[in-house]
């Protein structure tokens, strides 16, 4: 089987990611059928899903007679036996819960066909224990796709110890028919590679903020109007080709020494999360949100995503 032979998937999970996960599929004309335990999690999802054609729509990412047919692509299913039965690759999207997703998996297996792909969505857990319990190990594949992920390009595909190479290949194939921008993770390592420069990233901020050296405000907009502005088109190595190896050295070699090394996570992140304030769900984190104010930054984060993306792909058509 390759990835053009796929014409009915499963998503496991309608959570924060399961819904747009099949609307990614839906939007490239494959069969989504998406499980949930709970049935209001699937409204949820159903009203995600919703809300996400509605922005296809004004954006012309979709016609609106597709935004009509879409969700016909995306049946849901309280009955997992029924969603699996007939699909040729499934996706769960459980919680980050290694042992949830070691049993899930293992039970999946045994209510799908031998040559179906098993992919698990993780941001950060090792495909190879996420395996340990399967049979055929060599159908399990890693995927971490970023949230939300009816928007976000990059899916990073992770090989497990015993992923077979016709495994991985074949999801990397269907991102890229479901027009995603794959990346292959050749080793595994916590965090993979995306997260990895994230979190090295958001280390940095967060001392810069305890420091007292700049606000959280001035600390995005540096990296909005700067880093990230730079970001969505050239990456950080080929700035440096760009910028010229030997100042990129120089500076290195001066800068690293001052830069936040902790090995632990930020104590005032650790604070806020004691507080309950959690961001944008509880109306505080980093900063404050009134209930209009969280809904707006969601919009427009969301707009931004979605024509920032075609004017890449624009960029890299000329």
């Amino acid at each position: 089987m390759n990835a053009q032979d796929i014409k009915r998937v499963a998503v496991i999970g309608a959570g924060t990611m399961g819904a747009g996960l099949a609307l990614s599929f839906a939007v490239a004309g494959i069969e989504a059928r998406l499980f949930d335990i709970s049935q209001r999690q699937l409204a949820v999802g159903r009203e995600r899903i919703h809300k996400a054609l509605e922005l296809f729509v004004q954006e012309g990412v979709v016609s609106p007679a597709q935004a009509q047919d879409i969700p016909g692509l995306i049946p849901a299913y309280s009955d997992r036996a029924a969603a699996l039965s007939g699909a040729q690759f499934v996706l769960e999207a459980v919680p980050e819960d290694l042992a949830l997703k070691q049993r899930l998996l293992a039970e999946m297996e045994r209510e799908v066909a031998p040559d179906t792909v098993l992919a698990s969505n993780t941001s950060a857990l090792y495909i190879t224990q996420i395996a340990a319990q399967c049979a055929r190990p060599e159908m399990v594949c890693g995927m971490h796709w970023w949230n939300p992920p009816e928007l976000v390009p990059l899916v990073e595909v992770i090989k497990g110890e015993r992923t077979s190479e016709a495994t991985a290949r074949l999801v990397y194939e269907l991102c890229e028919r479901v027009d995603r921008v794959p990346i292959m993770v050749k080793k595994e390592v916590p965090g993979f590679v995306g997260n990895r420069m994230q979190l090295a990233l958001f280390r940095e901020a967060m001392h810069i903020v305890e420091q007292g050296v700049a606000d959280p405000q001035d600390v995005d907009r540096a990296v909005k109007y700067a880093l990230g502005f730079r970001w969505s088109f050239i990456g950080p190595l080929e700035t440096a080709d760009l910028g010229n190896l030997d100042t990129w050295h120089r500076v290195a070699s001066y800068l690293f020494p001052f830069l936040a090394d902790t090995k632990q996570a930020p104590a005032r992140l650790g604070e806020l999360v004691a507080q309950g304030h959690l961001g944008v769900q509880t109306g505080q984190g980093l900063y404050e949100y009134t209930p209009q104010e969280a809904a707006d930054k969601v919009r427009r984060r969301d707009l931004y995503f979605l024509r920032e993306r075609r004017l890449v792909k624009e960029v890299n058509r000329s």
